[in-house]
């Protein structure tokens, strides 16, 4: 498959007049075509840097960013307007960005069409409600619509100039758990049906596990992705449609973890691993090579190099002589 975004050694670096904020520090990450991914992280971690910049909302401080042929960091300002009108959709957390209040779900849908000349504007928003399952909201407003359905007239909007590239920060953040689902299963069909590309920042985990591909960031670089294991696809799809997949162990039980190594050789450890071992902070470890594994183990204690403690003087006891 084609590549549609491909971040080597980025770099963000915030700029005041008393200090430097390094948002991303070195990360890397690829995304196919066709692909819908999530992107997990604490916060502070450079997950929403990471998609402004994919939005070309900020551009990058370093490194390379290319997203389905358009580098990110030498674009011109006018290639930039045109790439955030035809290249990339998004999707925001808040719905006031998403949506103008004053305006029908329809009328809302038409305004990126009126701007870029559609001749058959209210035909293609309509399409687009029709594709959100949103058909019978079309003549509300803003006020008339539930968080789920504002939600999926934004999803209609970012559609409406057919991107290349969907992109969804917290698109769950202000609903409750069941909407959250069925906007998630609303991104896949949308996936499956457009073969479009989605990338969704998110802090739910267990949202984020329906999805065959989770990122997680840390510290401003990628840490570990999460796959589904082939062999539980099919046991999840019975889970959630029978309402069971809510657990940690069950939702994680279809993922394996994998830890990410970059084109350095840096990784990062998955931190419950340091914590058990009671590594914190800049801690060295000795790596070493065993039967084609690399064991990584606790450094050596130094050896003591301090001199030993002078023998105190003896004592002549009783009845010895002592010399003269």
């Amino acid at each position: 498959m084609s590549i549609m975004i491909e971040c080597e050694n980025l770099v963000k670096i915030y700029k005041t007049l008393d200090f430097e904020v390094l948002a991303l520090q070195g990360l890397d990450l690829t995304v196919e075509k066709g692909e819908l991914m999530a992107i997990i992280g604490n916060s502070g971690s450079g997950k929403s840097t990471l998609l402004n910049m994919l939005g070309g909302l900020d551009r990058p401080s370093a490194g390379r960013l290319m997203v389905d042929g358009h580098d990110l960091l030498k674009i011109s300002s006018s290639q930039l307007v045109e790439y955030k009108r035809r290249t990339v959709g998004f999707v925001w957390q808040n719905n006031a960005r998403n949506l103008i209040p004053y305006l029908t779900a329809v009328q809302n849908v038409e305004l990126p069409l009126i701007l870029n000349s559609c001749s058959k504007k209210r035909q293609r928003a309509n399409e687009l409600l029709e594709m959100v399952s949103l058909t019978h909201r079309r003549n509300s407003r803003l006020q008339e619509l539930s968080g789920g359905e504002q939600q999926r007239v934004a999803i209609a909007i970012a559609l409406a100039n057919q991107p290349s590239l969907l992109l969804a920060d917290e698109p769950t953040g202000s609903v409750d758990h069941k909407t959250a689902g069925s906007l998630f299963e609303l991104f896949q069909r949308l996936n499956r049906e457009l073969n479009q590309t989605i990338v969704i920042v998110t802090h739910d985990r267990q949202l984020s596990r329906m999805v065959s591909r989770v990122v997680a960031i840390r510290d401003g670089r990628t840490s570990s992705e999460f796959l589904l294991r082939q062999s539980y696809t099919e046991e999840l799809a019975k889970l959630k449609a029978l309402g069971l997949a809510e657990s940690d162990s069950e939702t994680e039980s279809s993922h394996e973890e994998l830890v990410v190594l970059d084109r350095s050789g840096r990784l990062q450890l998955p931190r419950e691993y340091l914590n058990a071992l009671g590594i914190q902070g800049r801690d060295m470890m000795r790596a070493e090579l065993e039967e084609g594994r690399i064991v990584l183990l606790p450094k050596a204690p130094a050896a003591s190099s301090a001199p030993a403690a002078p023998a105190a003087p003896s004592v002549p006891g009783p009845g010895q002589a002592t010399e003269h």
